[in-house]
């Protein structure tokens, strides 16, 4: 008897192949990192990092202590008794992060903070990078192979040419959690629209992906929230038969019990921080800010200052100012929240959502137009300069940052080249438009039926629900980010390299589908 079972050697080449692939793609995930000499530090990475490493030092006490903790973390209740409530003796300024002043500053999740910290005692972050790009190619390979059914060469060219041709390896090499929000998104992706083909494994890594993402950044869970209501509402409007219905009502309930357990989450860390120094953590009014910057805000103040006893009325007269002035600033000329005192902080804090509320019905069309006009200037916004070093930025992290990682930043070989990184942001920007661009061509195309016969090959049920899905978070993206806090550059780059790997799914799939339509008709003419 004759087996058709693939020669032994033959498997192996295969893994062996398969293998060195993944290899290429670890590298080229991390080309950034690589090339640079370290990973990329954001200025608010230190607050991550210390945050979790005072949590470690505090609790299991200074035998666990390593080069970023704090010398009052290290002194422990002895210093904590030489400080006051509300601030230091001596009048001294307040940082926006110290526990035994009781200043903790709510969106520096601790979650991803334990990740950093074990990326540190690892060796020097790279531990953070490569799971980063770990995540990503277990994102990629499910999507492209388990669900789309592509082969592994088309999984090794779609996402070497995402990562050369979009930022991504960029948010991969920083040491912050803004390349979170792209895996929430397309992990969120891959659960709705194949749920039924995936199996428990991968159900329940999309689902633990997912879940951390959302803990990573206040942003995150706030799109997980958003997408998951907004998926609700479209699968109550549409409804099906209840065998269709089913893959559908399962994804969605464990999409919302994750949002759930995201939500306790953030509590969890309020709690922890009010078990630890007795009081909550301050969120920053990024939302007063930016209604200030924009201009109904100002305006409601100068109006109504005399009538409504807003804790901000008392710094009227260093307004208006940026919205990064206000939260950051330590002018005492121009900065508001930095240079408050404690309670003042606490106050602005907790008065925002009424401000909010107020300005709002003061200037109803002054806020809308304000936020449209940040919606798009945030969708439009893609560009590498949080990634750039400059004068005043070293020296910040001079003092920030311990000595053996700022010796290495100076040697940096991206972060201080901005004529680089501006001639990058320029070709990821062309692509980032170009890729929508094609994508919208697509739709519309799919619409004709002329197109139609030219694009039946792409007929998979799930192309629609997949590309709006997309559509719809990467607009939700821009909205949360630059309506409620302001367009930066890093909100809407950290997802812009979406669109073209999206566009990437569907050029492979119409190329393997049109060769296998040629194959099967020259086996027939033959």
């Amino acid at each position: 008897m004759f087996s058709f079972e693939p020669h032994p050697i033959g498997k192996r080449l295969v893994i062996i192949n398969r293998l060195v692939g993944f290899f290429f793609l670890l590298l080229a995930s991390t080309w950034v990192a690589l090339v640079n000499g370290q990973p990329l530090f954001n200025i608010d990475t230190t607050a991550y990092v210390r945050g979790a490493d005072f949590a470690v030092a505090y609790f299991l006490g200074p035998k666990f202590a390593t080069s970023w903790t704090q010398e009052r973390t290290l002194q422990g209740v002895e210093q904590r008794q030489q400080h006051e409530v509300h601030g230091v003796k001596n009048g001294g300024e307040v940082s926006l992060n110290s526990p035994f002043d009781k200043s903790v500053m709510a969106g520096r999740s601790i979650y991803y903070g334990a990740l950093l910290y074990l990326g540190h005692i690892s060796g020097h972050f790279w531990l953070v990078v490569f799971t980063q790009a770990a995540v990503f190619l277990y994102l990629s390979h499910t999507l492209m192979i388990k669900c789309l059914r592509l082969s592994f060469v088309s999984f090794v060219c779609v996402t070497a040419i995402t990562l050369v041709a979009t930022p991504l390896s960029f948010f991969i090499s920083v040491l912050m959690p803004d390349v979170f929000a792209g895996f929430l998104i397309l992990s969120v992706v891959i659960l709705i629209e194949f749920w039924d083909s995936l199996k428990s494994r991968d159900k329940v890594i999309l689902s633990f992906i997912i879940l951390y993402s959302a803990l990573t950044h206040t942003s995150h869970l706030l799109l997980l929230i958003w997408m998951v209501s907004i998926f609700a509402i479209i699968s109550f409007l549409v409804g099906r038969n209840a065998k269709s219905d089913r893959p559908v009502r399962n994804s969605l309930a464990v999409l919302l019990a994750l949002s759930l357990v995201g939500i306790f989450g953030e509590l969890a860390f309020s709690y922890g921080v009010r078990y630890t120094i007795g009081v909550d953590p301050i969120r920053p009014p990024f939302l007063m800010a930016h209604m200030i910057e924009d201009g109904p805000g100002y305006s409601f103040l100068q109006e109504n200052c005399a009538k409504k006893a807003y804790t901000v009325c008392k710094y009227i007269d260093r307004l208006p100012v940026s919205g990064g002035e206000f939260l950051w600033s330590a002018s005492p000329t121009n900065g508001v929240f930095r240079v408050a005192d404690l309670p003042t902080r606490r106050a602005l804090s907790l008065e925002q959502t009424s401000f909010a509320i107020d300005v709002f019905q003061f200037d109803p069309v002054g806020v809308i137009a304000s936020a449209t006009r940040d919606f798009f200037r945030q969708f439009f916004t893609i560009t590498l300069d949080s990634f750039f070093l400059n004068k005043e930025a070293l020296t910040g992290f001079a003092a920030g940052l311990p000595t053996s990682y700022f010796n290495a930043m100076t040697r940096s070989r991206i972060a201080m080249r901005d004529w680089l990184l501006q001639i990058l942001a320029t070709f990821y920007f062309s692509t980032y438009v170009m890729s929508l661009l094609a994508l919208l061509l697509i739709s519309v195309s799919l619409y004709s039926t002329r197109s139609k016969r030219k694009l039946h090959i792409l007929s998979l049920p799930e192309w629609g629900p997949m590309v709006t899905v997309v559509a719809l978070a990467i607009v939700s993206n821009a909205a949360i980010c630059g309506i409620l806090s302001g367009p930066a550059s890093r909100y809407h780059t950290r997802v812009s390299w979406i669109p073209l790997f999206i566009l990437g799914l569907i050029a492979a799939k119409y190329w393997e589908a049109r060769n296998c339509k040629v194959e099967s008709e020259t086996r027939l003419q033959g």
